[in-house]
């Protein structure tokens, strides 16, 4: 399937692959950002920000700038999450791409070599080497996609408490896999 099926299919999806910023120069205020103080709003930016110089910014400013600068596309292309913020900022972001999918019904592709990033995000994950699909999976407990990227920590966790019988239900979700364990715990002792 090509990539531009599978992201009509699924709305957001995860590329594994490598991603890099364009760079810009000058003040933020002369990059072609429409309706510029609701863009910054929107990205979690002061409008302040508008007035200083691109290479004065923090590296998740930039990345922020830069998502902004997209904000009309159809297609949203942003990458390396994993990166560039850290994790009030990555769960904003998520957050805020979820809406631009839902309310605004914009495609989006996230680009990371990190699946943490995909993770309570996309839909659907694939890989992608010398611009073309070799392998694409919407399980992150797909054992095929680890071929290609680090497992995350969550993943083996659930995997080696399930290896011999299955008693934690398949979560990427941090509080739901505290949730489950609490559960399991509650009725062993019951």
């Amino acid at each position: 399937m090509e990539l531009k099926d599978i992201l009509s299919t699924y709305g957001i999806i995860g590329v594994i692959s490598s991603y890099e910023m364009k760079e810009h120069n000058g003040k933020i205020s002369e990059l072609p950002i429409r309706m510029k103080e609701k863009a910054m709003k929107m990205v979690g930016l002061d409008n302040q920000i508008l007035e200083k110089e691109y290479s004065d910014l923090s590296v998740s400013e930039k990345f922020k700038i830069d998502l902004a600068t997209k904000l009309d596309n159809e297609i949203i292309v942003v990458g390396n999450l994993s990166k560039n913020l850290i994790g009030k900022d990555m769960n904003f972001i998520k957050k805020l791409l979820i809406k631009l999918n839902k309310n605004y019904n914009k495609k989006i592709v996230v680009i990371d070599n990190n699946i943490n990033s995909f993770m309570n995000l996309v839909k659907h994950i694939v890989v992608i080497k010398d611009k073309k699909v070799i392998f694409e999976s919407n399980n992150f407990f797909d054992k095929e996609l680890y071929n290609y990227i680090s497992k995350p920590a969550i993943v083996d966790f659930i995997e080696y408490v399930n290896k011999d019988k299955r008693v934690l239900n398949e979560t990427t979700d941090i509080y739901e896999l505290i949730k489950d364990i609490y559960r399991v715990v509650s009725w062993d002792i019951c």
